[in-house]
């Protein structure tokens, strides 16, 4: 078959979680590259981390991030679409978070800010902050995460959301909390985002500003974020490790991230005459 584009998660589809991106990946995404294909990430994660994986997975110059709310051309330094997150909301998102304890991650296009002291998550680099005012009067927020071990308060987190900020939606959430499951000294996450923003939205953005058909794309995940994706391009893979609601809307199911699944089904997909 022929494609233009490729987008592809990173956590759990690119390479595990947390880790570094295999030898073999590495090899298909450059000759994919060297025959013309984008090779473009689609992640929940920040703009830096997107870029950094990028780099060293010899994708293109091209990341989307924060669930869709951004889209950098990191080579040129070009912002080619953002969907920042009202100053007021924020704010009110901080002090709520504030008074319950909760930690709190902004997420811009350059830096993540948080409001907790010594602070790792997920290994990216994190800035600590304890004047709103002076994030926001220098930099436009387009994702919040909120973190915190206590599950029953993140598990009413989403409906209470949609009352008090009905301008923001959670896009992501640890898969415990949406399956209900109370995990011992689990630190539970969402990720929240403008109304009308996902993974999606990114892509979209994106094949608009390069004039690629949806049929030309081809898309790949792991979570159930990533049905977005799946809704809007011609062809999709779902890796092996892959939740099932992504798997049954799936063009391909390839092998786990664990044997380098998403690499294999695009070499096979793409690279077969080579």
């Amino acid at each position: 078959m022929e494609a233009k584009c490729v987008f592809i998660d990173i956590d759990d589809t690119l390479n595990p979680s947390n880790s570094f991106t295999s030898s073999y990946t590495k090899d298909v995404m450059r000759r994919l590259k060297e025959k013309g294909i984008l090779v473009i990430v689609d992640t929940g994660r920040s703009a830096k981390y997107a870029i950094e994986k990028a780099k060293e997975a010899n994708l293109s110059n091209y990341v989307i991030s924060s669930n869709g709310a951004e889209v950098y051309d990191y080579v040129n330094d070009i912002v080619i679409f953002e969907q920042s997150i009202p100053a007021e909301t924020v704010k009110k998102v901080y002090r709520y978070c504030q008074r319950m304890g909760l930690t709190l991650i902004l997420n811009t296009l350059i830096n993540r800010y948080i409001n907790k002291k010594d602070y790792k998550y997920n290994n990216e680099p994190v800035e600590y902050f304890d004047n709103i005012d002076e994030v926001l009067n220098n930099n436009s927020v387009n994702q919040l995460v909120i973190l915190s071990d206590n599950y029953d308060r993140m598990l009413v987190i989403p409906n209470m959301f949609k009352e008090k900020f009905p301008n923001l939606k959670v896009v992501h959430s640890s898969m415990s909390l949406i399956e209900e499951r109370r995990i011992k000294n689990k630190e539970y996450y969402h990720d929240l985002v403008l109304e009308n923003t996902a993974k999606s939205t990114g892509l979209v953005e994106i094949l608009d500003y390069l004039n690629v058909s949806v049929d030309d794309v081809i898309a790949v995940g792991n979570g159930y974020d990533d049905v977005c994706m799946f809704d809007v391009v011609g062809t999709s893979i779902a890796v092996g490790n892959a939740n099932d609601k992504l798997k049954e809307v799936a063009t391909y199911i390839a092998e786990s991230v664990d044997d380098d699944g998403a690499a294999r089904m695009l070499e096979q997909l793409l690279l077969k005459e080579d």
